[in-house]
């Protein structure tokens, strides 16, 4: 065993509450995902931190998750929504506080940054339990979700600006492309996302009113997620009635 493979047994043998890991390319895959993102950890235990998903924690010896990357998961979240946030800011001037705000969800996303984590191969280098295959939570929001933990844990090692550095190779080359799609949100779409990724049921639009004649009739729809009624909005058609209401659903859940 090399001297990287020991480093990291160290750290494995520190987290007690983490399952063993049994993979034997275990330290090639950590290895690697460090070549993909170029940067090397000086501490590699956050990086380790980063990756335990809470499938690998024993509840009975941690029962608050803490060993898990769900703390450096909530961190990161805010790290790369400021990056993104400021890069919109400095290329973008003519944008409003709105269309910045749409555009970030948009960047953020799981669809986008699951396609990074799928381009760097954090899945395979995830440390996972048995539990895992059980979880209502899709691999992309489990990737996704640790792609936000890995920015943490690189903030936290090697501060601001190695992020910012990583971030204008894999997130910012994508916002070109969002701020032309930004006016074709599918609101629909963006609830779906939200929904899943915190394990709710579908979201659900109801049809309170219809009003007019044949030819030109009204729809009014409430949409309804995890059991609140988050907004009603008419359209001239279901359809529109029900992107209207879930962008007024999305504006309140803050993803627009």
């Amino acid at each position: 065993m090399d001297k990287f493979a020991e480093k990291i047994n160290r750290i494995l043998l520190k987290k007690r509450k983490a399952v063993k890991i049994v993979e034997n390319d275990f330290y090639e895959k950590v290895n690697i995902l460090q070549n993909k993102i170029g940067y090397k950890f000086k501490d590699l235990s956050l990086l380790i931190h980063a990756l335990m998903h809470k499938s690998a924690i024993t509840p009975e010896l941690d029962p608050n998750g803490l060993s898990s990357n769900e703390r450096l998961e909530c961190l990161g979240d805010s790290v790369l929504d400021f990056l993104v946030l400021e890069e919109l800011f400095a290329r973008r001037p003519q944008l409003t506080e709105g269309q910045m705000t749409k555009i970030k969800s948009l960047i953020v996303s799981r669809k986008i940054i699951g396609q990074i984590s799928e381009k760097i191969d954090l899945q395979n280098a995830l440390i996972l339990g048995k539990s895992y295959e059980n979880l209502k939570n899709t691999k992309t929001d489990v990737a996704s979700n640790a792609f936000e933990a890995l920015v943490a844990a690189i903030y936290l090692d090697g501060g601001i600006e190695k992020v910012r550095k990583i971030l204008r190779e894999f997130v910012f080359p994508f916002i070109d492309e969002l701020v032309q799609e930004s006016d074709n949100i599918n609101y629909k779409s963006l609830i779906l996302e939200f929904v899943q990724s915190k394990g709710f049921v579908p979201a659900k639009y109801t049809i309170i009113n219809e009003s007019g004649p044949d030819h030109a009739k009204q729809f009014t729809i409430e949409i309804e997620i995890n059991g609140e009624k988050m907004g009603i909005a008419n359209g001239d058609s279901k359809k529109d009635a029900e992107q209207k209401a879930a962008k007024t659903a999305a504006t309140k859940l803050g993803l627009v």
